[in-house]
């Protein structure tokens, strides 16, 4: 059975439901919200990259494809992949200023 999980979207305050197997970038554009996501979320862009505000230490430890994105492209400490992440309860996360 799934389970429904809710986190938080900042700087829109708003919930988003989720269930616990989608990546944050499917429950983010499942309830409509424009993040890039240029390699479609396959890991190797970086464009869905999001700040973990709060529940960052119930995220597992970057999997293989985000750890080798990690070494090329600059993160800061608490950002992470939507693409490679799954939605927990609790979670507060933060879009990335989008580039002009």
């Amino acid at each position: 059975m799934k389970k429904n999980v809710q986190f938080l979207l900042e700087p829109l305050s708003c919930l988003i439901n989720a269930s616990q197997n989608q990546t944050l970038l499917e429950a983010l554009l499942e309830a409509g919200i424009d993040i890039d996501h240029s390699c479609g979320g396959n890991g190797t862009c970086g464009t869905c990259r999001v700040h973990i505000e709060s529940g960052f230490d119930s995220l597992p430890p970057p999997n293989e494809v985000e750890a080798e994105l990690r070494n090329e492209l600059p993160f800061d400490s608490h950002e992470r992949l939507a693409c490679q992440n799954y939605a927990h309860e609790g979670l507060i996360v933060k879009l990335r200023e989008k580039k002009l």
